[in-house]
């Protein structure tokens, strides 16, 4: 007989910590992004542009993950799509580098779909707890977005001096710090996210069967708007 509350528990504890991870690297990224557009651009009015981006790639990233989720699992998915981040990040550090500004873009597009992989986590706690339980794990793991969003702006200093000691431009320190967090993150999710969450939530439903809501068969919105009418 599987301990469910506690395997919720470790679940809920590791995506936690890759939140928080996760989410320091995004916002030391943010940080900067707009300083970026400008030094590449030389041009103010640009200075939106890359977080623009960003939510494009977070928008068509949640599409994405929702499908790869249920078909890989949300180990992988969550890894992945951290990984992607990491990517990106390296990305954006070889554009800073090669003054590229659409590369640099094309960096943060990446970025932003590691972030809708990473926001899905909290939906990831929730499926494995019972109802009564839902609302503080969801809860318990956007608090790691918040520590996050506390630490994350504090290397953005520190890593830029780095950076100019090693010869790159300040500003890649930001993304430079971004990438290895994000690497943490991800080797975090794939040890420690396990069992896979896709399968306790299917268990829970099959022994706890009124822990989701019934089903009902989708009606057309053509029959919809014919019964309103």
């Amino acid at each position: 007989m599987k301990d469910f509350d506690q395997i919720a528990k470790k679940i809920t504890i590791v995506l936690f910590l890759s939140q928080s991870l996760s989410s320091a690297g995004f916002i030391a990224a943010f940080t900067v992004n707009a300083l970026v557009g400008v030094d590449l651009t030389g041009q103010r009015a640009m200075a939106g542009v890359p977080g623009g981006l960003y939510v494009v790639g977070q928008a068509c990233g949640a599409i994405v993950w929702g499908f790869s989720m249920e078909r890989i699992g949300r180990r992988r998915s969550i890894a992945l799509g951290q990984l992607l981040g990491a990517m990106g990040s390296a990305i954006a550090v070889a554009a800073v580098v090669a003054r590229s500004f659409s590369f640099f873009l094309f960096g943060l597009g990446l970025v932003g779909m590691a972030r809708s992989a990473v926001d899905l986590g909290r939906f990831v706690a929730d499926e494995v707890h019972l109802p009564a339980k839902r609302g503080r794990a969801i809860s318990n793991v956007v608090l790691g977005s918040t520590v996050g969003a506390i630490f994350g702006p504090l290397p953005v200093g520190p890593m830029g001096r780095m950076a100019t000691w090693a010869g790159y431009p300040e500003l890649s320190g930001a993304y430079i710090a971004g990438a290895a967090v994000l690497v943490v993150a991800a080797m975090l999710i794939f040890a420690g996210l396990r069992p896979e969450p896709r399968d306790i939530g299917r268990e829970l439903a099959r022994i706890h069967t009124g822990s989701i809501p019934h089903s009902r068969r989708p009606v057309p919105c053509r029959r919809s708007f014919a019964v309103r009418g």
